[in-house]
């Protein structure tokens, strides 16, 4: 509660706050203040008033939610009606005692029913007027129109999703060699890695110990300390190695490229590898190993070429096993000439054994770790696609793991993650380790060396044709040549991230964070929009330079995706200036609150060990101190999290809770602190608004209507941008009149009001009359 100014005697008029205060539905209840025992409970009890009264006067006639205060200085108990002075309940504090009339009285004024009731008769005050969406006054078509893609990107668009693609990653080799954007700790990770494994080699082949001696200037940042632990050991055991960083950071494919590329011919004769994938749902430990031993064993068949179904291969992963059984009353077998039942037995154990899926994994490594000393290293990839609680879940699987098989298990592991329970268990064990960081590169790097490849590919495919043609929406036919389609990609990467263009690239950074795919994909979706016209396309294809696309352009192939109008499916952009839907108190500045607090208090310890994770249950209250409903707090919570605007720390959106920490995502802030002052996004988003105004809902419904062949034109879009500054204005003003503290602790809605008006300042402001006549 921010400061009150109330005069508490003595001509002392300060802003303070009361000492404890009751909060539901965003409402203040009751305020209780507390004083020493050689104060007296009478200027205890006027304080309270005078609060109460201040508090209530804030808000609008007639509405007064402070009904009851309460004092007490340690001696005494006061309680009264914040409209009474002369109606006290007094009481010693021994005498509220249980089953006493005095402490029966108390609770018959305050008690959980009565605060129920209380709010629940303000939420009656407070009901807000019917939002009206502009979707609801278009033709039902017009929301839903498609346009597909554009006519210049078609006849490369398979070329394009190969290595733009949400899973380009994984695929093509000329990506791993040539699409790899190395950076420091990518080439650290490499040689250390390569390291670790020659000495483990060597620890096979030897059958001793041997410390790996390391020089450099960063002697903490390689393994020469974790191998000289790992050299005591008296037996050969497995270890876990972690490598941490971001979702779509590129730990996949660094990891692949280190296997197909990296590895020396001397340690691929001395190792070999399984990588298990964990890119789908897991619903609990067990399923976790039965996936774990399941995807070992085929993965290990396919990259090593070894059938463990081949007669020749069993008999040797089950020598231990097979000399057991013919020890075993299999002799007596032999020995009486019954060959047949000898051998019905020994398959029928062999069997069993195959289908024992532990028991395979156990002799595979026996076979190779053990028997002929060759290393065997498993990768758990795409683990940081998990929940927070499925990763540690892996994690503990993998410790199992490398104590079944003695590998070398590399686990990918999302930094968030790690970072929020290292001093937990099971990762406290991994304080002091080694644990690598792979960082995101930089998506400009990242997606020009990828487009240099399908240049490459435009001019050597043979199913794209040599000339190109399209239709200008004026119907004229343009011919080109096809490697025209490059500039045209080069057009839109140097509008993207050439200096001029530096906030563009930002703002596509940042709506993909530290997602490498998310960002391939737009880069993808940009290429192939049908919002950057053909006209365009044209002049950039004749040029004989590179031609800059507009930002708008891009922002608008971002939000609108391949329909033709704004309707809030993008994958990139949102309207984060609706009310969440069904909302008990519905608000345009939602949202924008919610985003704020998380912004502004992103470098703060607020409930947890991390920087800028608050819990819904903060939140809630936070949004419900600026008379916001908590229930509409948490729904807008859900939202901004499936939207990726904010994210939860256990990235368990579905099944979000209040006490689930999460942070402002760089999507969110980049919504706030960019898209919020864009012409195009304030533009776009009207058409998918909802105001408490039917009749300004109409009339931007009839501006997009009465554009159903194209955009509104320079004139419409001038009076829709001045009708949202003055509707978000007189929202805002309406806002503080109706709910006390909302000016004092609100961010959200400020900027929202400062954006709109500083656009229709700049672009939305009636011409000169002269030029109107012109």
């Amino acid at each position: 509660m921010e400061p009150t100014e109330i005069d508490k005697g003595a001509s002392k008029r300060y802003g303070y706050i009361p000492d404890y205060s009751v909060w539901r539905s965003g409402f203040p209840l009751l305020v209780v203040e507390s004083k020493r025992p050689d104060e007296p409970i009478e200027q205890a009890l006027r304080e309270a008033h005078l609060y109460a009264n201040r508090i209530n006067n804030r808000y609008p006639p007639g509405i007064n939610p402070i009904s009851h205060v309460l004092a007490c200085n340690g001696e005494q108990f006061a309680l009264a009606k914040s409209d009474s002075e002369t109606e006290v309940l007094y009481a010693k504090v021994q005498d509220l005692r249980p089953g006493t009339d005095i402490l029966a009285a108390y609770k018959a004024e305050l008690n959980k029913e009565f605060f129920e009731r209380r709010a629940q008769e303000m939420n009656v005050a407070f009901q807000s007027r019917r939002f009206t969406r502009v979707a609801s006054q278009l033709p039902g078509n017009l929301v839903s129109d498609l346009l597909g893609i554009n006519q210049f990107a078609q006849e490369v668009f398979p070329i394009i999703t190969r290595y733009f693609g949400q899973e380009a990653d994984e695929a093509p080799d000329d990506i791993i060699d040539r699409g790899y954007i190395s950076t420091e700790e990518r080439s650290e990770y490499g040689s250390v890695l390569e390291t670790y494994l020659k000495d483990r080699a060597r620890v096979m082949a030897d059958g001793s110990f041997q410390p790996v001696v390391t020089t450099g200037k960063h002697p903490q940042n390689n393994l020469t300390s974790e191998v000289r632990k790992y050299g005591q050991v008296q037996r050969i055991t497995g270890r876990v190695q972690l490598v941490v960083g971001a979702v779509g950071s590129g730990k996949t494919l660094f990891i692949r490229r280190f296997f197909k590329r990296m590895l020396p011919d001397d340690l691929r004769q001395k190792t070999v590898w399984s990588f298990l994938n964990f890119n789908h749902e897991i619903k609990d430990a067990q399923e976790i190993r039965d996936t774990v031993l399941t995807q070992f064993i085929k993965s290990f068949q396919d990259l090593n070429e070894i059938d463990v179904e081949d007669n020749d291969v069993i008999e040797k992963l089950f020598s231990h096993e097979i000399a057991a059984f013919e020890r075993s009353p299999a002799k007596n077998l032999l020995k009486t000439g019954n060959e047949q039942q000898y051998h019905q037995q020994r398959y029928f154990r062999i069997k069993e054994l195959m289908n024992d899926k532990e028991k395979m994994a156990s002799a595979i490594s026996r076979h190779y770790a053990g028997e002929r000393r060759i290393g065997l290293v498993v990768v758990f990839d795409n683990v940081d696609k998990r929940s927070r609680d499925v990763q540690l879940a892996i994690f503990e699987a993998a410790q199992w793991f490398k104590e079944l098989t003695r590998a070398l298990v590399i686990v990918n592991m999302r930094d968030t993650t790690f970072e929020a329970h290292r001093d937990e268990k099971p990762l406290d064990a991994f304080i002091n380790a080694v644990n690598f960081y792979i960082r995101a590169p930089r998506f400009a790097l990242m997606i020009r060396s990828r487009l240099e490849i399908v240049l490459e590919n435009i001019e050597s495919e043979e199913e794209v044709s040599k000339l190109q043609k399209f239709k200008l929406e004026s119907g004229a036919q343009v011919v080109y040549q096809s490697n025209r389609l490059g500039e045209y990609m080069m057009s839109i990467y140097a509008s993207l991230f050439d200096r001029r263009a530096s906030q563009m690239g930002a703002a596509l950074e940042s709506l993909a964070a530290k997602n490498a795919r998310s960002a391939l994909g737009m880069f993808a979706d940009i290429i192939a929009s049908p919002h950057i016209p053909t006209s365009q396309m044209s002049s950039t294809a004749a040029a004989s330079s590179v031609a800059r696309i507009e930002e708008d352009r891009l922002i608008r192939a971002l939000m609108r995706g391949r329909y033709r109008i704004f309707n809030n499916r993008s994958k990139y952009i949102r309207n984060i200036l609706s009310p969440v839907p069904n909302a008990k108190r519905p608000s345009n500045f939602l949202y924008a609150d919610i985003l704020e607090f998380l912004i502004r208090n992103r470098k703060v310890k607020i409930d947890y060990s991390v920087e800028g994770y608050a819990s819904g249950k903060t939140i809630m209250a936070r949004m419900g101190q600026l008379g916001y409903d908590e229930d509409d707090a948490f729904a807008s919570l859900k939202q901004l999290a499936e939207w990726n605007l904010v994210e939860p720390e256990s990235l368990l959106v579905d099944t979000l809770t209040p006490e689930e920490p999460v942070q402002v995502h760089a999507s969110g802030f980049i919504h706030m602190r960019y898209f919020l002052r864009r012409p195009e996004y304030l533009y776009g988003i009207s058409a998918d608004l909802s105001f408490s105004s039917f009749e300004l809902a109409k009339q931007m419904g009839e501006e997009w209507a009465r554009a159903v062949a194209g955009e509104p034109g320079y004139r419409a879009r001038q009076r829709i941008l001045n009708r949202l500054a003055e509707y978000f204005r007189n929202e805002y003003d309406s806002q503080v009149r109706r709910h006390a503290f909302y000016e004092d602790l609100n961010h959200g809605g400020k900027a929202v009001v400062t954006a709109t008006h500083q656009v229709a300042d700049e672009i939305g402001k009636p011409p000169p009359k002269e030029a109107a006549k012109a």
